[in-house]
């Protein structure tokens, strides 16, 4: 996947087709509009193109600085998996922000010989937001591209948005968050010493330091898969304050891997949650955590020798 940092960089000589959007999630409303993408590719020969901005518009015009559900690293990694050509990136500037709707559209008709585009029902563009839908059938036209729009993709007759995935993250949703994304939410890191308590219980885990950016569930334990380098292991992850150590407000992201015993420190890995299972707990006793933590493990491997679960 080619990757540009703004569109005056575009030097492509080939026709686009085109969508737009904050992909932040990649969630299934964004794969059908990739989707569409494919076909024009496939039937058009068109060069199937996506554009986001570097930071949200909502961030740089209210001052509104949500966590991540994917990290600009992460973002670009998930569509080129998506079979994207061409990705531009660019800055959500005071430039950017001020152009009027149609010099907006114009711009990407001109240097990105968008010949397609294709966006959903609630895009939204140009200075203050003042370009929508109705307006981008007229410019069609006039600067004869073909445009398609995609009605909003529902779940349990809610639409599916990012402020919705962020809010079941938030909770500990996890399942439900997966569900609306159609894909596993990850967290990447670098493995991190922590205080060596898990091994001193007999519960060795691997503490892992995320982008500052990057959403985190809600304190709890979940069902997970860890990739090291090309492997997959299983296991449970379990994040929050460690309570019933008196650790303060810290947070952590620890994970017991099953069957696992090789040193993995400074090295970068994908924590896959699957499933919530319990909230935080704060235990009495050292013998008390132990036991939950052997009932969180039998339960996990209990999950991954279900049918359904490869």
């Amino acid at each position: 996947m080619k990757i540009f940092n703004s569109i005056d960089e575009f030097n492509l000589e080939c026709d686009t087709a085109v969508t737009i959007g904050k992909f932040d999630g990649l969630h299934r409303g964004h794969k059908i509009l990739c989707e569409n993408l494919f076909v024009l590719e496939k039937k058009e020969g068109l060069t199937s193109l996506a554009i986001s901005f570097v930071d949200p518009p909502i961030s740089i015009v209210h001052g509104v600085n949500d966590k991540k559900i994917v990290t600009n690293e992460e973002r670009r990694s998930l569509i080129s998996d998506a079979g994207i050509n061409v990705f531009v990136e660019i800055p959500f500037d005071e430039q950017i922000m001020k152009t009027e709707p149609g010099d907006f559209i114009k711009l990407l008709s001109e240097k990105l010989n968008m010949k397609y585009l294709i966006v959903g029902s609630d895009f939204k563009f140009g200075y203050k937001g003042a370009g929508d839908v109705k307006l981008l059938k007229e410019l069609s036209k006039e600067m004869s591209f073909s445009l398609k729009v995609i009605d909003k993709v529902k779940d349990d007759n809610i639409d599916i948005s990012s402020t919705r995935i962020r809010d079941e993250i938030k909770k500990g949703h996890i399942k439900k968050a997966n569900q609306l994304m159609g894909r596993n939410y990850f967290i990447y890191g670098e493995v991190v010493y922590g205080r060596q308590i898990g091994q001193k219980i007999d519960f060795p885990t691997i503490n892992i330091k995320p982008s500052k950016d990057k959403l985190i569930p809600s304190n709890g334990v979940y069902i997970s898969v860890v990739q090291i380098g090309k492997n997959i292991y299983r296991g449970i992850t379990n994040i929050g304050i460690r309570p019933t150590f008196d650790d303060g407000d810290e947070l952590s992201i620890e994970t017991h891997i099953f069957n696992f015993d090789s040193n993995v420190y400074g090295k970068e890995v994908k924590i896959v949650f699957l499933e919530e299972m319990r909230g935080e707990i704060k235990f009495n006793s050292t013998e008390e955590l132990k036991e939950q933590l052997v009932k969180d493990k039998n339960r996990g491997m209990d999950f991954f020798t279900n049918e359904h679960v490869k």
